[in-house]
């Protein structure tokens, strides 16, 4: 029996009071990966082994409280959004919601060409790309951001496929060559500085283009010149730039010089009078043999002296587009109902 004066004193046992289910923190609900140039994975869904949790019901209470989706779609695309950094778009979702396709072409690679169905009504040109391929396409997404690499303003992402919408561009080299005007020093000299400047930043940044060729170069028709293909892009240790590198300069200046490349890979010019006037574009084409950095191709006679811009290509590129032939395929779609 408690006495007179004693203070009631209540004795509580832990393991026999249940604890409250607690909300996940922001952190867990949306898990960020730190991407860095490399062949790290890239989670574009919830964490491995990690469940979605939709409620949590109480043994003691029998209430259920709601807890937020580990893994929404809307995080999801803020997940990724943060991966690729600002300037893009990010949607989880297919880009045919939002844009109409007019036609398929290829244009450093196969393209679908379409107009969005409100709002700006700019050409623009989508890329798709198996799901299993995302990691490598968004890793270089993050790390090349330079002028003369093809870029993206927006990309879809569905269960099976990656897209990646950029500006329209309706050439590429191989229009060029295969027109019947041939560049002259001046048009060589904007091609060539702006290629090589394009490829000098992927040096730079440790990547190594795999299939260089005069159809994975894009070019406007205000004369910009963009390396596409970027999932040809590979991330190598860094070291000194090789034969392998600079091999496509020497193929891309040829093929400009005289339409074609020789058979047996030899590096030169067959009809030497019709270049004798441009002697910088023949030390140029020299040089792709011998050079071991693409800074010492950046000190060559085209690019320090002969003046010239990517205007300098606008007549070139306009020709071209009227004069060579683009590979399309067009499926009328269906009529629409007054």
């Amino acid at each position: 029996m408690r006495k007179l004066g004693e203070k009631r004193v209540t004795r509580i046992q832990a393991a026999q009071v249940a604890l409250l289910p607690q909300p996940q923190t922001r952190a867990e609900a949306s898990p960020v990966t730190d991407l860095e140039p490399g062949p790290q994975p890239l989670h574009l869904g919830p964490a491995p082994g990690k469940r979605s949790i939709t409620s949590s019901t109480s043994e003691h209470t029998g209430k259920k409280t709601r807890l937020r989706p580990q893994s929404s779609p809307r995080q999801e695309t803020m997940q990724w959004q943060s991966i690729i950094g600002p300037g893009i778009t990010a949607r989880n979702e297919s880009p045919w919601d939002t844009f109409k396709k007019y036609y398929d072409c290829d244009l450093a690679g196969p393209v679908a060409v379409c107009v969005r169905s409100s709002g700006d009504r700019g050409v623009w040109a989508a890329r798709q790309y198996p799901i299993e391929d995302a990691d490598k396409v968004l890793r270089n997404l993050r790390s090349m951001r330079h002028r003369n690499l093809a870029s993206i303003r927006e990309y879809f992402r569905t269960p099976e496929l990656l897209y990646t919408l950029g500006a329209f561009d309706p050439l590429v080299l191989d229009h060029i060559v295969a027109c019947k005007a041939f560049p002259d020093e001046q048009e060589l000299a904007a091609i060539m500085s702006q290629l090589v400047d394009g490829l000098s930043y992927l040096a730079a940044n440790n990547f190594h283009h795999t299939s260089l060729d005069c159809s994975s170069v894009l070019v406007n028709l205000n004369g910009h010149v963009k390396i596409a293909r970027i999932d040809c892009c590979v991330f190598r240790q860094r070291g000194r730039v090789n034969a392998s590198d600079l091999a496509p300069v020497s193929r891309i200046m040829m093929e400009l010089m005289q339409k074609y490349v020789k058979e047996d890979g030899a590096v030169g010019i067959d009809n030497l009078d019709r270049w004798r006037s441009c002697p910088a574009a023949i030390e140029f084409l020299c040089a792709t043999t011998s050079a071991s950095t693409f800074e010492e191709l950046k000190e060559q006679r085209l690019m320090t002296e002969i003046p010239c811009c990517p205007g300098s290509l606008i007549g070139l590129a306009w020709f071209a587009l009227i004069s060579a032939r683009t590979f399309y395929s067009y499926t009328p779609g269906p009529m629409k109902n007054d």
